[in-house]
């Protein structure tokens, strides 16, 4: 084993803590194309790598075992894998397995609850509005936001939650919501991810709507009615979800660029770039270790 093994990750991880600080130069729907993009093949590239070596030190551990493994699963040089790297390996390994396991199923339990009261409206006097995902969602409000807002300002909310639903947010929040669970470092990036999606629909209200200020409006006016005991959102959109300040900030500013040309390309490079780190994770010490004989 050499240190290269670890190369494709640390890059990935690298792009992925950058993009988490800075931001993004793009409209909101190519940025957050951008973001899971990158999320996810961050997240296998480094659990990839922890798999690796963990199959490496139990092939140190029993090497009659490891005779029956496949030559690509195993490190170039045959060295054995020694216990203060293999330890942590496969502890993170088993905690990021376990992490996994459980979001999922967090989200499976909290989307059939929704689903459950999607077609109606809650009882609550808290504002709210939430795109439910699947064929038996939809868009779930309560009976606070149908009181606190008029006929165009409820069309406002639906517009929004709608642009969620079409273009399957949920998709995307649950890939941020794993790549922060399994991988920390990941975790300004999934809250810009979050924060691209509820710009993304704004954009979509705004345009299907004609009229910017009365989409900044509606948001500051259910966010301000909005009680801060309330629980906490499911982890699928919300209308006010995240970031609200810089959300009416922006819609009161000029609507941006469609990126139609370098919004393709920034991510094609980018999802060909990380393809490529996710790929090398299992092959490049191999192919070293076969170079350097």
């Amino acid at each position: 084993m050499i240190w290269l093994t670890f190369l494709p990750a640390a890059l990935a991880l690298t792009l992925g803590v950058a993009l988490g600080a800075a931001s993004l130069p793009l409209h909101p729907s190519w940025g957050a194309r951008l973001l899971v993009t990158v999320a996810a093949t961050t997240t296998v590239a480094t659990i990839g790598t922890l798999v690796f070596v963990t199959v490496n030190y139990a092939a140190t551990l029993f090497p009659r075992t490891a005779a029956r493994l496949p030559e690509w699963a195993l490190f170039g040089d045959d060295r054995p894998v020694p216990a203060a790297l293999g330890v942590p390996a496969t502890a993170l390994t088993c905690l990021g397995v376990a992490t996994a396991a459980r979001l999922s199923a967090g989200w499976a339990r909290e989307v059939r609850q929704a689903q459950r009261i999607s077609q109606g409206v809650v009882e609550s006097d808290t504002p709210m509005a939430l795109a439910v995902p699947g064929r038996e969602g939809g868009v779930l409000v309560s009976r606070g936001l149908l009181r606190a807002l008029d006929r165009a300002q409820l069309r406002v909310v639906f517009e929004h939650e709608a642009s969620h639903l079409r273009h399957r947010h949920h998709h995307y929040l649950a890939l941020g919501a794993l790549a922060a669970g399994t991988v920390p470092l990941l975790r300004p990036l999934n809250t810009r991810l979050r924060f691209a999606l509820e710009r993304w629909a704004d954009e979509d209200a705004a345009e299907a709507i004609g009229d910017r200020t009365l989409v900044a409006h509606t948001i500051a006016r259910v966010a301000l009615a909005h009680s801060s005991r309330a629980p906490e959102p499911p982890p699928f959109p919300a209308f006010t979800g995240s970031g609200v300040v810089q959300r009416v900030e922006a819609l009161l500013d000029t609507a941006p660029g469609k990126n139609t040309i370098s919004g393709p390309v920034i991510l094609g490079g980018a999802a060909l770039a990380t393809g490529l780190l996710v790929s090398s994770a299992w092959q490049l010490d191999h192919a070293l270790g076969l170079t350097f004989l």
